[in-house]
């Protein structure tokens, strides 16, 4: 069985979330809960919002995206 590989590229934050987070239905509680994940670490969440191309952008660019897997690691990696 082979597993595919996740690709780095933009996503909607409800988008991403609701892969992270597969068992939640709502998309808004997925990204609510990312969100919570992300505001533990305050320079992750600045690190996050400097590399934003507009503030309070529906979708994660690919440099955010990259460091949401290096900090929460790639969706389907891990179970919650």
């Amino acid at each position: 069985m082979t597993k595919e590989r996740f690709m780095i590229r933009t996503y909607g934050k409800s988008e991403y979330a609701m892969m992270l987070f597969p068992h939640i239905n709502d998309p808004k509680q997925a990204q609510d809960k990312l969100l919570r994940w992300i505001k533990r670490d305050p320079k992750f969440h600045a690190k996050l919002q400097q590399l934003a191309i507009t503030p309070n952008d529906n979708h994660y660019n690919p440099q955010q995206i990259r460091e949401l897997v290096l900090k929460f690691g790639a969706p389907g990696e891990y179970e919650v």
